[in-house]
């Protein structure tokens, strides 16, 4: 596979909405904690309601030769002017190809278009691999923003203008 193999968009159908309640619960199940997963079964209850509204969006990573959902990554406001980055996620078996970087890249790039001036995130402290990838995308760690543990929770952010 190559990162050409895949396509990044907003879902478009109904059976793709569908699909992402079972991706992101694969997602929080490839961990012991669950911090980062605050209001997770509310979001994948009615995840179109949440991420298909002003001022939230949604893409996802889409193999090309079966059309299955492979990567997601969202944005919601959280403050006038300010966003969150939320659940980007790539399933294990296709990672390495840069399908998270161009996910994190699209939200991004939506979120300076839509004259957003900061985007934050938060991340768990055993995500190395994001953490990694979120300083190289300008991102600076920053004290927690919510009501966080920063034991196990690390925050970032990154500005526009």
């Amino acid at each position: 596979m190559h990162i050409d193999d895949y396509i990044i968009r907003p879902p478009q159908t109904r059976e793709e909405w569908d699909e992402l309640p079972g991706l992101l619960l694969d997602y929080r199940n490839e961990f012991e904690d669950k911090t980062c997963f605050t209001s997770f079964e509310e979001e994948i209850a009615d995840i179109e309601k949440v991420y298909n509204v002003p001022g939230s969006h949604l893409f996802i990573a889409i193999e090309e030769s079966d059309k299955k959902i492979v990567g997601c990554v969202a944005m919601r406001t959280i403050s006038p002017g300010v966003a969150e980055m939320k659940r980007l996620y790539v399933i294990p078996s296709c990672r390495g190809f840069h399908l998270g970087e161009n996910l994190a890249l699209k939200i991004l790039s939506y979120a300076e278009e839509k004259k957003y001036t900061r985007i934050l995130l938060d991340t768990m402290n055993e995500m190395h691999a994001a953490q990694k990838l979120y300083l190289q995308l300008g991102f600076t760690k920053i004290e927690p923003y919510r009501d966080q543990n920063p034991m196990k929770v690390v925050c970032y952010e990154k500005k526009f203008f």
